[in-house]
């Protein structure tokens, strides 16, 4: 495998207009997301922000077509992207999991249930996207954990410099508002109700294990070919750049996110140490991680390598450049 083992990104990025991620509705009234921070200077404040939830499943839903076309194995549950991904109608994981039958084990046959290294085995070599995303396998007589190989963050609006408000929308009622306003029961008059949009600028913090990818957290052995493995490194970090490109979510039919510039650093790290990744909340962030970087080249010289990007094309250029360290693609997000 490729000796990239991790990459970070530390972003910051102007979303304009966006309703991707919301607490829920009171009456009539839709109720955006927000977190209580402290900002660079320690102050106390409360800002929107988008779960690291809503990320994970716009990177999902990127790289499941793209697992497929690079021809790597996906369970029932992940071509429907379902959430419980290798759990979802397969009862033949399911069988495997929970009955005893015949493995073998030193020149001899054993009639037992499967462990759970051997559970963890099989998810990872039928569903490539199990094996990247994670999943918790839940059966009647057993619970084995598979840890996602990707971390997001809270993407955090930056505070006085992201704001939300509320909109005023009414339903469209064909036979005219007179109709629709007079009628006899509440179904038949108009639907008044408020919706929120946000604008602002947001931080987004992301970490890939790439070196996790194939391997069984139980047994630290790779269960996957190394072959398999670049190719789903490689489809990762497509993923990711297409969830730069296209960040989906909530309410995207009528408020389709205005993604105004996206600017940061990718670091990248070829050996145990963590590729380093520093919030962008902080004005100085990308200084921090080039500061980082040098303490990393001290301890381990040439271990991690930054790369600074000014805007969305070069940022999704510098993850494509890094997915090619992986050897030739078999898919790419321009295909």
């Amino acid at each position: 495998m490729s000796p990239i083992t991790s990459v970070a990104v530390s972003a910051r990025v102007i979303l304009n207009l966006h309703s991707l991620n919301n607490e829920g509705t009171e009456g009539n009234q839709q109720q955006t997301r927000m977190v209580h921070i402290l900002d660079q200077a320690g102050q106390r404040a409360v800002v929107n922000a988008i779960s690291g939830d809503t990320f994970k499943h716009m990177l999902v839903e990127h790289l499941i077509p793209l697992l497929e076309a690079a021809g790597q194995p996906l369970s029932p549950g992940a071509r429907l992207h379902s959430a419980d991904r290798i759990n979802a109608e397969n009862p033949e994981f399911v069988e495997f999991c929970d009955k005893e039958q015949d493995f073998g084990v030193s020149g001899r046959v054993e009639r037992r249930r499967a462990r759970d290294s051997e559970v963890v085995a099989k998810l990872l070599g039928d569903c490539a996207l199990t094996d990247i995303a994670g999943t918790l396998v839940t059966t009647s007589k057993r619970a084995v954990g598979r840890k996602s190989t990707v971390e997001f963050g809270w993407v955090v609006g930056l505070p006085e410099k992201t704001v939300t408000e509320q909109y005023f929308h009414v339903k469209y009622a064909p036979e005219g508002r007179g109709q629709a306003t007079g009628g006899e029961t509440v179904a038949e008059r108009q639907a008044i109700f408020h919706r929120p949009a946000s604008s602002g600028e947001y931080a987004l913090v992301c970490n890939l294990d790439l070196w996790r990818i194939g391997l069984n957290d139980i047994t630290r052995k790779y269960d996957v070919p190394e072959a398999d493995r670049n190719v789903r490194a490689s489809a990762l970090l497509h993923a990711l750049g297409a969830t730069l490109l296209k960040p989906t979510g909530a309410q995207r039919n009528t408020q389709h996110p205005h993604v105004v510039s996206c600017r940061g650093v990718v670091a990248v790290s070829t050996t145990s140490l963590p590729a380093p990744v520093v919030s962008p909340l902080a004005d100085d962030f990308q200084a921090q991680v080039e500061q980082a970087k040098a303490v990393c080249n001290r301890i381990w010289p040439e271990s991690v390598r930054v790369i600074a990007f000014g805007s969305l094309a070069e940022g999704v250029s510098a993850l494509v450049d890094i997915a090619q360290e992986f050897g030739p693609s078999k898919v790419s997000i321009y295909a």
